[in-house]
């Protein structure tokens, strides 16, 4: 029985990660998924949410907006991601900054587009989540 499988993880600027895990946890669309070996096959949507991928041993945090996974049958799993960032990677203040924006921006919801908005809200909070571990 396989102990670990390989993860590929795509974003539209190409090749993030390729890496052999031994778990991995994201929330689709339905629920929050955990990945082991020889999962069951599974194509799902990806929410705004943090991404959680054991390597040899140690956990690895990100902050993902969204995309699509693709787990083969007792071989892979890919990742098509909107965008990524590994914990230590956020920029907190970038963060709380877009977070504020957003706030303010959904406090006139009669001008703006109070989708875009919500959804840039949705990804600043949990960056702000998985730099501060608190998801």
């Amino acid at each position: 029985m396989e102990k670990d499988f390989q993860v590929t993880i795509y974003t539209p600027l190409g090749k993030y990660l390729v890496t052999r895990a031994e778990y991995l946890s994201v929330k689709t669309t339905v629920s929050v998924i955990g990945v082991l070996p020889n999962h069951a096959p599974l194509i799902s949507t990806l929410e705004v949410c943090k991404l959680t991928i054991k390597i040899a041993g140690k956990t690895y945090t990100y902050a993902i907006s969204g995309g699509v996974i693709d787990i083969k049958k007792n071989t892979d799993v890919v990742l098509l991601l909107n965008s990524i960032e590994r914990q230590d990677e956020i920029d907190i203040l970038r963060a709380k900054a877009a977070k504020d924006r957003a706030e303010e921006l959904l406090k006139h919801s009669d001008e703006i587009d109070v989708k875009r908005a919500k959804a840039s809200l949705a990804r600043a909070l949990n960056r702000i989540s998985v730099y501060e571990n608190k998801l």
